[in-house]
């Protein structure tokens, strides 16, 4: 195993002064909320599909994830498979009607769609989730450097977190998205570098999968059990997380076509994550069987090695040079992941929070200001989690599968479906969200069920009371009896389900308590279905007609003219200048040139100069011929508008 030296850590200190010198130069465009939120909706949509993928792309997946791939074996293909079906599903919902929302923030549309209420609720809910999220990403990204570095763990997690809170600080989304670009392309041609040199140790693909276990199914992670239905689940929850989720990079392009490309293009870019990412661990589970046997491994032996069997597959593989690029995408792709985090985050403090309770007559000059001082406040928050997540034993797959699976259904189920469903009453997502966080807390917490079946009832639940909210209200209405009778049913047969799946325990509580508390929800559940029918019936005639002020806005296709080229606005340059950036990472590659390298190091050195060479090219080229044909396609707009 090879170590860092000085040429990796001049490519590390490099590639952060360019990190920071894109911050700089986008921090000029950010004049007011809506730019640093939106990137005012005039982000190309090639740049805002990349960001969307590698959105969801950190240290995370060279770590967590290798390791459950390194453990589980085939069954994890399967797993990076679902995100493109997810991509293109989730985008293909809610795409369009997220950029004719006009937001700019996820949340601003629930104001007027929903009520103060939900607004205030799914800020509260959703800031939390990603925030915890955040802490994760971030230790897993302190992970992964520690044994690279040898900084302490701690020291690494201020390092690294003080750096995201700086970029995300100066560039905003602009700065999120150029950057995202720089090291989707870097990253990429990295992992599609290590894929093969990895397959030709131990003598290619098709021995690969003659020496791997069989597809398995039924996998028990860390204490956490895993089989297909967690495929399933995870399907849909990520299908209906970018249907939602993805509402930043859909409203910050020019028009609904461009949002519906967005969605396409990251789910195009999702068809390679199996190989690029799912390969490598595997043949690192046949290449070193036995962790504690290699020297690089044991000193994090009890301490989930396995997350570190991708960097130890880089430290083998990649020259001097390499290892240094390696090492800073993967800085910058928590860098931009987490900075996404942090600019989302920061919008609904700001924006649906501070201004929608306390200043309502926020300019967008100051909405700028206080969205700044929330994201400084997020990035402290999550530094101080992540100290805590990256000694945590429960491990850093399963601290992101907890999260992920108790907190999105609840979430997303009423932010996607709200733009779709038009007749639902404006409390139906505060029933949806406080009987999907009841279902998925009691059935994780007090009956230890697997994260698949707890997805199904969480999902079940959530949407059952959303889509039947507008007949509920209305049975409260006319039949206040039948609708008691199917209350006290569904708290009896949730009773009855609850008491006969007792699966584990773990909260360690005595058998008789976990058992009246798990009673106890599903009292609560059935119970709240009158109180939530009582509110669905209460609507008003006036609150329905926002709802359909809102609906009418969403059927009016946008008008590029006048509001995104509207008063002079022009197009900002980003194509010519990130290509100029990855031109430059080549050449700083090259030097590796004057190194010794080894036959298969000069290979791997020569195909990533010609990728970033060949990519940065393109991207300046045609960057150049897009602006030109931006700029005709503005004057004609103008003109035509006139």
């Amino acid at each position: 195993m090879k170590s860092v030296n000085t040429f990796d850590l001049i490519v590390v200190f490099t590639y952060f002064l360019i990190i920071m010198g894109i911050g700089l130069f986008f921090m000029k465009v950010n004049k007011g909320g809506k730019e640093y939120f939106t990137g005012g909706s005039m982000i190309p949509w090639w740049m805002s599909g990349i960001s969307l993928y590698m959105g969801n792309f950190s240290a995370w997946l060279f770590t967590g994830a290798a390791g459950f791939a390194y453990t589980t074996g085939l069954f994890t293909i399967l797993y990076f498979a679902i995100s493109p079906i997810a991509y293109w599903a989730g985008s293909s919902l809610t795409a369009a009607k997220w950029r004719r929302t006009r937001s700019i923030s996820p949340l601003e549309y629930t104001l007027t769609r929903y009520n103060i209420t939900t607004q205030q609720f799914l800020s509260w809910v959703i800031a939390t989730n990603f925030t915890l999220s955040a802490g994760v990403q971030l230790a897993s990204t302190c992970k992964l450097f520690a044994p690279i570095i040898g900084f302490d763990l701690t020291v690494i997690v201020i390092m690294i977190g003080s750096i995201v809170m700086l970029h995300n600080f100066l560039g905003g989304l602009w700065g999120d998205m150029a950057m995202d670009v720089v090291q989707g392309v870097i990253l990429v041609g990295i992992t599609f570098i290590v894929m093969p040199l990895s397959l030709h140790l131990i003598g290619g693909l098709g021995s690969l999968f003659d020496k791997l276990p069989p597809l398995s199914f039924d996998h028990t992670y860390n204490n956490v059990h895993y089989t297909e239905h967690w495929l399933l689940s995870i399907l849909i929850i990520t299908t209906l997380g970018f249907a939602a989720g993805g509402a930043q990079r859909f409203y910050s392009v020019k028009d609904e076509k461009s949002a519906k490309r967005v969605g396409r293009m990251a789910a195009v870019l999702a068809l390679c994550t199996p190989l690029v990412f799912g390969i490598p661990p595997l043949v690192a589970k046949v290449y070193w069987p036995d962790l504690s046997q290699i020297e690089f491994f044991t000193p994090f032996i009890g301490k989930n090695p396995q997350d570190l069997v991708f960097v130890g597959l880089v430290m083998k593989l990649l020259p001097h040079g390499l290892i240094g690029v390696f090492i800073a995408a993967m800085l910058a792709a928590t860098m931009t992941t987490l900075s996404t985090v942090y600019n989302m985050v920061s919008s609904i403090i700001s924006h649906d929070i501070y201004k929608g309770m306390f200043r309502p007559d926020l300019d967008d000059k100051q909405l700028l200001k206080v969205g700044r001082i929330a994201a400084l406040t997020i990035g402290v928050i999550v530094m101080t989690l992540a100290v805590f997540f990256v000694t945590s034993k429960f491990g850093i797959f399963n601290l992101m599968q907890a999260f992920f699976t108790l907190f999105n259904i609840p979430v997303v189920v009423p932010l996607a479906f709200g733009l779709i469903f038009r007749r639902v009453p404006k409390w139906s997502a505060v029933g949806a969200i406080t009987w999907g966080l009841i279902t998925g807390a009691t059935v994780k917490f007090l009956l230890g069920w697997d994260i698949g079946p707890q997805v199904y009832l969480a999902f079940a639940m959530t949407f059952g009371i959303f889509a039947t909210s507008q007949w509920t209200g209305e049975l409260y209405k006319k039949n206040k009896t039948l609708l008691g009778l199917i209350s006290a049913t569904i708290a009896i047969g949730l009773a009855i389900l609850f008491s006969r799946a007792v699966v584990g325990n773990p909260l360690g509580l005595d058998p008789q308590l976990q058992l009246g508390l798990a009673y106890l929800g599903a009292l609560s559940l059935g119970a709240s279905l009158l109180v939530f029918a009582r509110l669905f019936a209460a609507e008003k005639d006036e609150e329905r007609k926002m709802v359909e002020e809102f609906f009418k806005k969403v059927d009016t296709p946008i008008d590029v003219a006048k509001e995104v080229y509207g008063g002079g606005r022009r197009q900002v340059s980003t194509m010519p200048l990130v290509g100029r950036t990855v031109i430059f990472l080549g050449f700083l590659v090259a030097a590796a040139f004057f190194t010794h390298l080894e036959q298969l190091e000069f290979v791997a050195v020569t195909a990533m100069v010609l990728i970033l060479w060949g990519f940065g090219g393109s991207l300046w080229i045609f960057g150049k011929r897009a602006e030109r044909k931006e700029e005709e396609e503005r004057a004609l707009l103008a003109q035509t508008a006139k």
